[in-house]
């Protein structure tokens, strides 16, 4: 490829990227929830789709979690060829490629029925106890990359204005997943919203800055 022909289709990588992970996510676990009987989008957690036992779960974790995070880190490897290289760009990105590598792990490591702890006297698998410890690291990750990459960012940028109270707000959402425990999958999916917006912001913040970079 020309080097001519990187810059030109490079931003539009940044912007299409995390808008067709983000896609890709949304549409295949709602036709597979739709598809699976008894499955709620507002109690149970989307790797349920993937669990052990699950009617599509091959489908859930290969078709549709695994792709969109390659996309995704597809996206962050654009991503870190358009930003400046400094200390915290770098811990940043290390943080947002640990976040997508981690729930391609996650994907690979299926939960067991109904991603739920064994009731007492019983007990979970360890591919469950992996999965569940990695989705709990993956996602303050995803915040602390998004967070540093925002504050990183200069001073007129809109990445530096949100970046603070974007940050809280993804806390928030975090910790309610543990303490509404009635609608986990429903804050679930408002997190993984949260964090995609910030994606398709950088994104195009980032594609902004490669089409017209400073003279």
């Amino acid at each position: 490829m020309r080097p001519d022909h990187w810059v030109k289709t490079r931003p539009r990588g940044l912007v299409v990227l995390p808008i067709l992970s983000g896609l890709w996510l949304a549409i295949g676990v709602g036709i597979l929830g739709a598809l699976t009987p008894g499955y709620s989008h507002i109690t149970q957690f989307m790797s349920a789709l993937g669990a052990d036992g699950a009617p599509f779960a091959a489908w859930t974790n290969y078709a549709v979690f695994i792709p969109a995070e390659i996309l995704l880190l597809a996206f962050l490897a654009l991503l870190r060829a358009s930003c400046e290289d400094s200390k915290a760009t770098r811990v940043a990105l290390i943080c947002l490629f640990s976040y997508a590598a981690l729930l391609i792990a996650a994907a690979v490591l299926p939960c067991d029925a109904g991603c739920q702890s064994a009731g007492e006297g019983a007990s979970n698998t360890n591919a469950h106890i992996a999965h569940m410890a990695i989705a709990a690291t993956a996602y303050p990750l995803a915040l602390i990359g998004l967070v540093t990459l925002g504050l990183s960012a200069p001073k007129a940028s809109p990445l530096r204005r949100v970046a603070l109270p974007a940050a809280l707000v993804g806390v928030g959402l975090f910790v309610a997943i543990a303490v509404f425990e009635d609608a986990q999958g429903l804050v679930q999916r408002l997190l993984e919203t949260w964090i995609y917006l910030h994606f398709i912001l950088i994104g195009k913040v980032a594609a902004s800055s490669v089409s017209s970079p400073p003279e």
